[in-house]
């Protein structure tokens, strides 16, 4: 996979950055309100919303989360793969256990039980490698998301944050063909 240029830093001539057609009124601020429900917005033009579950979110905190998420499910694939060994090892020490008992020739009821435990185990560990293996999915799921928004959206993000202009243009300018 290659990777995208930086976008090339444009500077506007000062007719036009100064022009108060260009910019004709400097961005208002939003009056907000957080309570237990979530953050109460209301714009200058007195319409309101809530947001309730972190979804106003930035390029930055997107891919944030996205590397933390990541980071999370690798963790978690490693406690996967612990209890994965840990469960082959306790079934090969039942299989040792069977044959110990089985030479000694006592009960039959209690190889039985060994047996069934062994196989409780040996269950277990073929859960954690299926939850592992699920598991390593989400995380390079979670890394090709923060890396596709960086991708996609990074070049577009820096050319607004590092804009001049402050409010973006009338319909007709990007209906204009």
């Amino acid at each position: 996979m290659g990777t995208i240029p930086r976008p090339r830093t444009v500077t506007l001539p000062d007719h036009i950055r100064k022009d108060p057609a260009m910019q004709p009124n400097p961005p208002l601020p939003h009056a907000a309100t957080v309570d237990d429900k979530g953050v109460h917005v209301t714009t200058a033009q007195g319409k309101s919303r809530t947001y309730s579950g972190g979804e106003v979110m930035t390029l930055t905190q997107v891919i944030d989360l996205a590397d933390g998420s990541a980071t999370l499910c690798q963790a978690s694939t490693e406690t996967c793969l612990e209890l994965l060994d840990e469960a082959t090892e306790l079934a090969s020490d039942c299989d040792a256990l069977i044959a110990e008992i089985a030479a000694k020739g006592v009960g039959a009821n209690l190889i039985g039980r060994c047996e069934v435990l062994k196989e409780h185990l040996d269950l277990q560990a073929t859960a954690a490698k299926d939850l592992h293996d699920k598991i390593q999915g989400g995380e390079e799921a979670c890394r090709t998301a923060s890396a596709n928004a960086e991708l996609r959206h990074g070049p577009i993000f820096r050319a607004v944050a590092d804009s001049p202009l402050t409010k973006p243009a009338e319909r007709d300018f990007y209906n204009a063909r």
